[in-house]
């Protein structure tokens, strides 16, 4: 059974944890809806990965198969000690490359659109990651470390990011230096000016402080969570494409070859008219998106998300029994369900922008 299967129980779990705290403590952390969409990009994110995630997989070991320098031995506690930090690495420069490269922050953007930061947060992941991560793990294929160690390591490093995304554990002193810890954790998740582009480390913050992207969480301006050009949507299907979209519009809109390829792969800030443009974060006009939302509305919306749950631990334990078409079609028709949730408590925002507008024309 997919490992993931075991671990999103205990996800689930610490997050009832986490909210149970913060409400003892009078700290206001989470938002139903947010924290909902959260987890349904996190269950479609986990079907897509069904459909697609092979890909690294099977890539990782054709080029360790075929062109592998070295035969580790699996025994031996350094082959795993060598092959993590080389993968936490090799993330970083995932990371780094997600945030500054505008084709792949459009994959990985949909981590950073929760405005709230909280451990439904950490499910925050993206469905077309695969279409790239694969290229930056290259290197442990052809050091020829074992399909096994890069798995096991790829999943404890995933896994260790989960705890990091919470605002009810302070700097952990001394751990700062050397670790991905809550606090340098909440810069990354900022919108502020001194957040931006900051603290990519999954495991180890010394990466960050060697490639000078590192940047200690301020007391005097606690960090302002989401991304600056808001989706003001609860669908995580159009979370996991609505910067896609915005790079459509771009190049076709472009004047030149030069202005399209830039557009692609510049910075996701750059424009032909300022090149080098820093946008400045104005954080006394943040607004949080919202939308109104009857009772009935919360309960189809918690009620389809715990469905949501519970058919994505149905297909953890049918997944090896079903044939590759079934499998398909149920991850397709999962991630429509899911998408029809996040759409419906959206469409509640527009209703009630349309009868505020009717009400002004009437009066």
């Amino acid at each position: 059974m997919n490992p993931i299967a075991f671990a999103v129980p205990v996800f689930l779990l610490l997050i009832l944890l986490e909210l149970w705290i913060a409400h003892s403590r009078g700290a206001s952390v989470y938002r139903l809806k947010d924290s909902l969409t959260s987890i349904n990009v996190g269950i479609m994110s986990e079907f897509s990965k069904a459909i697609g995630g092979l890909i690294s997989v099977i890539m990782y070991t054709l080029i360790s198969d075929r062109f592998g320098a070295y035969t580790w031995d699996v025994s031996n506690p350094m082959t795993w000690i060598t092959a993590f930090l080389l993968y936490d690495f090799c993330y970083y420069w995932v990371h780094r490359t997600g945030h500054e490269v505008n084709i792949l922050w459009a994959s990985h953007v949909v981590h950073h659109s929760s405005e709230e930061f909280n451990l439904s947060t950490a499910l925050r992941q993206s469905s077309t990651g695969f279409l790239f991560r694969w290229i930056f793990y290259i290197p442990l294929a052809l050091l020829g470390y074992p399909v096994k160690v890069f798995v096991v390591v790829g999943l404890i490093d995933f896994i260790y990011q989960y705890w990091v995304h919470t605002q009810l554990i302070g700097k952990l002193g001394w751990l700062e230096y050397v670790v991905v810890t809550p606090s340098n954790h909440r810069v990354h998740h900022g919108q502020n000016d001194y957040c931006i582009d900051k603290n990519y480390g999954g495991v180890f913050s010394f990466w960050d402080r060697m490639f000078g992207t590192y940047a200690d969480e301020r007391d005097d301006e606690k960090p302002i969570y989401g991304i600056r050009k808001p989706i003001e949507s609860w669908n995580p299907l159009w979370a996991n494409l609505h910067q896609f979209a915005h790079i459509g519009r771009q190049v076709k809109s472009a004047e030149n070859w030069r202005h399209r390829l830039m557009y692609i792969f510049a910075k996701p800030s750059w424009t032909p008219e300022k090149e080098d443009a820093t946008e400045v974060f104005e954080k006394n006009r943040f607004n949080r998106f919202d939308t109104p939302a009857t009772a009935g509305l919360i309960r189809f919306a918690f009620g389809g998300t715990l469905m949501g749950v519970a058919l994505l631990m149905v297909y953890f334990y049918l997944q090896s029994r079903l044939p590759q078409p079934l499998r398909i079609a149920y991850c397709v028709v999962m991630v429509l369900a899911i998408a029809a949730i996040g759409w419906r408590m959206t469409q509640a925002r527009q209703k009630s922008e349309l009868r505020s507008s009717e009400g002004h024309s009437h009066a």
